[in-house]
Formats: C-alpha cells, structure tokens, sequence
C-alpha cells in the first residue's frame, strides 16, 4: 500500500479501479499531509511557541497559550507594584485606587503619628465635650465647620436625644422637613374626604396644590390662581363640634387643636389670607354645599362671612349662613 492509499483510508475515501483507471468516492480536495494554513507565533506573556488557524489570529489582537497567561498579561496593565512606607513590603494595588499601604495595620500605624494634633503641621483649639465635658482637641476646620463638639460617638447620641431633640431649634427644622416630605408626596395623605375634594375641584375646573408647603405647615388645597387655602377637616382629628360638644379628653385631638389654631394664626399672619375649612360630615352628606361654598370663596377673593362649612345651608341652590353660629375648638 503507498502513502497516497494511506491517506486516502486515513480520510475514509474509496478507491476504485474501474476500466482501466482509478476512481475517488468521498472529499474531492485532498490536502497533502503536513500542509499548514495557519501561523506559528509566540505567546505575548510567556514566550511559548504556539501555532493558530488563520482565523483565530485574525479574530483576536493579542495571542496566549494559555487562560492563565491571558489574564497575568491584563493584569499588569491594570495593577502595579507600590513599597509600603511602614513596613517597605511590596504590594499589588490597583493603578487608579490612592492605596498606599499594604495592610491595615500599617494604616493605623501611619495615623497614629500622622492624623489630628501628633501632625506637626496640625492646627488646632482646645474644646469642651458639649456632653460630658471633657477637654478635647479639635481641627481648625472642625471648629468652624461644627457647632458642637464631642468627645466620642456615644457622647454625641447622648446629647442629642436628651438635649438638641428638645430644643426649639430641632423642633423647627423638623416641622420644615416634614413639610417638605408632604410638598414632595412621599407620604400620601390623600384620606376618602381628600379625594372627593380633589375631584370637585377638577370638575369646577379649578388648579390646586395638595399640601402646599408654607415652611412650617402644609395645606390641603392650595388654590395656585386665586392664593387661597382649603382645609379638608376629618370629624374626629380635628374635633367637629357638631359631634363633640365638649372639649376633647383624648391627646391626639387636643393636640391637633393647638396644631390648627397655630396653623390659621401662622397662615392668617404671614400670607394674608382667611383658610376654608370643609368638614368631612358636610362632604360625605352635602357636597353641593361645599362645591357652591368654594365658589363663594373665590369670587369674594376669600372673604366669607364665616370660613367654616358646618355654619351655613342651602336655599334654593344657594348658600346661607345659619342663625346660630358654631364655633371651632381652635
């Protein structure tokens, strides 16, 4: 058997004598053994010899022996060698990190004779802990930065959950805050007499802003063409006194008294105009007053005879003020 018959057996091609001549059944393109298409080059990390296909050297633009050789080669271009400057080891950090020691250990090394008042170059002014008051050393930023100080962390707590939460100051900032969070409707406050208020006025094509921020309080309906306010009333928050004819014992309605009175004072003062206040029994039961009473509100430019809506009642498609006046808790 020649080489030729070999390789033809090794392709599982047949071959067959057939008058006089040989024929070929199977792949017609017999490469010649040993033939090569591809490229011999070295590994770009390790040196190897390697051989690749035309088509793997053309698909790729740098060329490896091995996974492990491919990632060592990246891996330089992305991390670099630094000396501590504690210990002098040689670590591996990456070139865009500002890591200049190798452990944490030397870190705190580092810092204990370099940070706060153990720097030569530190600037700084002797305090009084605003907790226990002990003296302490503070940065020269630090004491125009903070207005308090303190010693540790569980210092600062302690001051602040038994001192600052019960000043006038905190008390301000949060009663700001907590109008912002209703302006901004992170919390919905949208109640059953909310809503039917809502769409009485987009029926009365009339635009609003519900709780409109007043730096201290926020209001229900803000009437943004007119610079009105609407207060939609719930019966037991705020203490109907059609339905509570005595004072209220209960805390959450005394306090809500004070919180009204304080509010239509504030709004009254500072932005010169009366609130209306629908109450939730008027509007579950006589909406068609409610609807005419805020008619009456925007063409008098909020000037009511009483801004209350348990004071009045409808005759003949219009409102009248009662005979007998009820007044609010607030």
């Amino acid at each position: 058997m020649d080489k030729t018959e070999q390789r033809l057996i090794c392709c599982n091609i047949k071959r067959e004598y057939i008058k006089g001549k040989y024929e070929y059944k199977g792949v017609i393109n017999i490469p010649i053994k040993g033939q090569r298409t591809g490229y011999t080059i070295n590994c770009e990390y390790c040196g190897k010899e390697i051989y690749q296909t035309k088509t793997q050297y053309n698909r790729a633009k740098h060329h490896f022996c091995s996974n492990v050789c491919h990632k060592n080669y990246e891996r330089q271009f992305i991390f670099e060698n630094r000396t501590c400057p504690i210990c002098n080891n040689i670590f591996e950090a990456s070139k865009k990190s500002k890591q200049k020691f190798c452990s944490v250990q030397c870190q705190n090394k580092w810092q204990k004779t370099n940070i706060g008042e153990k720097n030569v170059r530190f600037e700084g002014k002797i305090c009084t802990c605003d907790w226990c008051h002990t003296k302490i050393t503070v940065g020269k930023s630090n004491v125009k930065r903070f207005h308090y100080h303190f010693c540790s962390d569980a210092c600062r707590k302690q001051w602040y959950s038994n001192i600052y939460s019960q000043s006038e100051e905190w008390k301000e900032e949060s009663r700001i805050r907590a109008t912002k969070i209703l302006e901004n409707r992170k919390i919905d406050t949208n109640t059953k007499p909310q809503v039917i208020i809502n769409q009485t006025l987009d029926e009365m094509n009339i635009r609003y802003t519900n709780e409109k921020n007043f730096k201290y309080y926020s209001m229900d309906n803000y009437l943004d063409d007119y610079q009105l306010s609407i207060e939609v009333m719930g019966d037991f928050w705020h203490t109907n006194p059609i339905k509570y004819s005595t004072y209220p014992t209960s805390n959450i309605q005394s306090n809500r008294i004070v919180k009204d009175k304080a509010k239509h004072k504030y709004i009254k003062k500072y932005f010169n105009h009366e609130i209306l206040y629908l109450w939730e029994d008027d509007i579950y039961n006589n909406l068609l007053l409610c609807k005419r009473l805020i008619q009456k509100y925007i063409s008098t430019n909020g000037i009511l005879e009483n801004y209350h809506s348990f004071n009045y009642h409808l005759e003949n498609d219009s409102i009248v003020l009662n005979s007998s006046i009820i007044l609010p808790y607030f």
